[in-house]
């Protein structure tokens, strides 16, 4: 029997989409890739020291001059800490045998470096898919220890370049890798690259949150507490703690 249609409840029917079509799930990343400044992020320390540290294991004249130097320098960094940075590495590394540098980094740095670990950076790198450290420490210093320890590859590693000739340090350095810049590395390494991966930046300055921006999300790594409200978007806070698995590290 010829029953009247419903144009009505027909039209509702062909507008409302299948259940699948309503809560389309969003890709879930197959890769989590951590992007971390080192220093006071990674290691709770600046890279300062360790750079004083190099001098004395090089028994270099040039260490009584360091607290000259850093008068000089402290005033400087606060309104240009890219040429603060350039004036030391010249200060410390020029003339330098290279080889000698990197023993010296890969030996005696690389523990003390290690022994300094601090999370919740640390244990992100450790637990990530792939991991990529920018950091304006130089390259030489950084890309050891990370690898030996953190199983950072060394092509992930980027920090600020030394000039050579001759097999030494000329004391120039080429792009130092601070603020914006980071970006800039970030968005050349091809380990972050693709929609399969989430990246996930921690940063301990605010230097560090254009970078942290540029990532799926950010944690701002400090050892005093941030309220959200002073946060931009998409970074949150986590209390600086000290890393407590050394013993596993670089077996």
């Amino acid at each position: 029997k010829y029953q009247p249609i419903n144009v009505a409840a027909t039209a509702a029917t062909r507008a409302t989409p299948p259940p699948l079509a309503l809560a389309a799930a969003a890709p879930t990343p197959s890769r989590i890739v951590v992007v971390t400044d080192m220093d006071e992020t990674l290691i709770s320390k600046k890279s300062t020291g360790y750079v004083i540290a190099f001098l004395r294991r090089l028994r270099a004249v040039r260490i009584l001059l360091v607290p000259l130097l850093s008068a000089v320098l402290i005033p400087i960094s606060k309104f240009n800490r890219t040429l603060a940075v350039r004036a030391m590495y010249w200060f410390a590394f020029r003339g330098v045998r290279v080889d000698k540098a990197v023993a010296i980094a890969r030996d005696h740095l690389g523990p003390r470096c290690a022994a300094d670990l601090q999370d919740p950076a640390a244990s992100a790198v450790l637990a990530a898919d792939d991991a990529i450290v920018i950091t304006a420490s130089p390259s030489f210093l950084a890309r050891p220890w990370l690898e030996r320890y953190l199983r950072v590859r060394p092509e992930n590693v980027f920090g600020a370049e030394l000039e050579e000739r001759n097999g030494r340090f000329t004391g120039r350095t080429s792009r130092i890798p601070i603020g914006e810049t980071k970006v800039e590395v970030l968005q050349s390494c091809s380990a972050a690259a693709g929609d399969a991966a989430e990246t996930v930046g921690y940063g301990d300055h605010h230097s560090d949150l254009p970078f942290m921006k540029a990532c799926s999300r950010g944690v701002l790594v400090l050892d005093k507490y941030v309220s959200p409200a002073e946060l931009p978007e998409g970074v949150s806070y986590t209390p600086a703690t000290k890393f407590t698995a050394l013993e596993r590290l670089g077996e």
